[in-house]
Formats: structure tokens, C-alpha cells, sequence
């Protein structure tokens, strides 16, 4: 093999080893669905480790979603964010106050993997701004973590008295288990996995403090064509749960933000990185 190709592969081995992440940008850049606004409903989609923004419309989200008249976007929420710890004031200044100051009503989360991980630590300094959490197939945070609630009966009987997981994780179960239950109150939560998904265990300690109507399960694993065959679940099942139509309502993308709409380029926006 030439030597140049193969020091690409040792160099993207490398990185791949060491968790490298794309480099954050300020704003956080999205896609959005549409063109101009159509409801005082968004849904934010928030991808998984190894996907980009634009693994949502390329799997058919965005179209599947249509079905159900509200707005969708998808962030570009990678794992860079996560790492450098600040995925939740990204998020919180680039899209979601954003919205809110567009005029949305209603604000639903949509995470996928650690995408559903970073829409929980989101809502735990922030659930007064989310009206909906869809968590699809989850990432719990450390395993002995999942088995140290496991062990204690399940998330109603958890102490948080351990010492298993890094603190952030205890306190997104913390959140959980505060938001779910008889007296849940807060956001309204979707779980749906996979039933042979590596995640299947802590999603399903999560489920059984829901209602049925709030769990949605397919055979199968950590996947693709799970994640769709769940989300046409949840859209036949009308969830997330749409708002009125807004007619005269302006787009969400401002000049200032670095987007594009998934269905018409010549949305693009751009901004000079700070």
C-alpha cells in the first residue's frame, strides 16, 4: 500500500481512538425542514454520536414528519459539544430562545442515542422551555450506572445515594425520575427503543414510569431502520403532539445563523465564526 493512504488510515485510526468531534461553531448551525414557518409547534431533532445533522432528513425524518404540521429542525448538536461542555448553552442561545422569541409555543426535543442523553441534560436546567421529550433509543449514561438502579428495584426506588457514574449522569436520572411517575410534572416524555437494543435495559427502567401510550418498542437493535419503522410509530400515533397552524408567522432562521433549510439550498445563511 502507498505510504500516504496508509498514514491517512493510522491517522484516522488515531482519532477514532482518541473520541476526536468535529470543532463546535457559535452559533450552533441547523437544518431546518421548511422554507417558512408553518405552526406554533418545533420539534428539534438532536443527533447521535457518529451522526450529523444531516443523518435525520437523509433517513426520511423530516419527511415522515411532515404528516403531522409542525415544524422540524435538526441541530447540528455532534459530540464536540458534549465534550467541551456546551451542548446546553449552545442549544439554549443559538436555537431554543430563538424560537421562543420567533413566537413558538410549543418546543419538543427529539434525541437520538446521546442525542436523548443531551435532551434530558438540557431539561434539567431548562425544562421550563421544552413541552415534550422524544427519546429515542437513549444512551443512560455508564453502565454500572444503569445497574445501580437496577439493583435498587428500578428508578421509583433509586436513592441517588451511589457512587456509579460521573455526577452529570446522576443528575439527568435524577431529573427522570423527578419527571416521570404519578406526579410527574414538566415536560411530557416519549420513549421508544428497540427491544434487542444495547440501550433496551435503561430505557425500559425509564418506561415503566410512563403510561403505555408514552412507550413505543420494535424488535430489533441500535439501527437505523429501528429508529424509522419507531418514528412513523409515533407519527401515526400523532406525537409529538401538533399545535395550530400559523399562517403568517416569519421563518425561525435569521440572518445571523449559519442554516439551511434540508429541502431548498438557497435558504443558506452565513455568518463569520466568532
Amino acid at each position: 500500500m502507498p505510504k500516504a493512504p496508509l498514514l491517512m488510515m493510522l491517522l484516522s485510526t488515531l482519532l477514532a481512538a482518541c473520541g476526536f468531534a468535529p470543532a463546535t461553531k457559535t452559533p450552533m448551525p441547523y437544518l431546518q425542514a421548511q422554507v417558512e414557518r408553518q405552526s406554533d409547534t418545533l420539534l428539534v431533532m438532536l443527533p447521535g454520536r457518529k451522526e450529523g445533522m444531516e443523518s435525520f432528513p437523509n433517513h426520511g425524518f423530516f419527511a415522515t414528519g411532515s404528516e403531522l404540521g409542525i415544524d422540524m429542525l435538526a441541530a447540528d448538536a455532534h459530540f464536540g459539544y458534549y465534550r467541551e461542555r456546551t451542548f446546553v448553552q449552545r442549544l439554549h442561545e443559538d436555537i431554543i430562545l430563538p424560537a421562543r422569541q420567533q413566537g413558538y409555543q410549543h418546543i419538543w426535543l427529539l434525541g437520538l442515542s446521546m442525542g436523548g442523553f443531551d435532551a434530558v441534560l438540557y431539561c434539567n436546567e431548562h425544562s421550563e422551555m421544552i413541552d415534550g421529550l422524544v427519546l429515542l433509543a437513549a444512551y443512560p449514561g455508564e453502565s454500572e450506572l444503569v445497574q445501580e438502579i437496577q439493583a435498587a428495584g428500578g428508578l421509583s426506588q433509586w436513592p441517588n445515594t451511589g457512587q456509579a457514574g460521573k455526577d452529570f449522569e446522576r443528575d439527568v436520572w435524577q431529573w427522570l425520575k423527578m419527571a416521570t411517575g404519578a406526579r410527574a410534572s414538566g415536560p411530557h416524555i416519549i420513549v421508544a427503543y428497540g427491544e434487542d437494543d444495547r440501550f433496551a435495559t435503561a430505557n425500559g427502567l425509564l418506561a415503566q414510569r410512563l403510561p403505555p401510550t408514552q412507550v413505543f418498542t420494535r424488535p430489533g437493535g441500535h439501527q437505523w431502520d429501528v429508529w424509522q419503522a419507531l418514528w412513523q410509530d409515533l407519527v401515526n400515533a400523532g406525537l409529538p403532539i401538533a399545535s395550530s397552524p400559523t399562517a403568517t408567522a416569519q421563518p425561525l432562521a435569521a440572518a445571523s445563523h449559519p442554516n439551511r433549510t434540508a429541502n431548498a439550498h438557497t435558504h443558506t445563511h452565513q455568518e463569520k465564526q466568532r
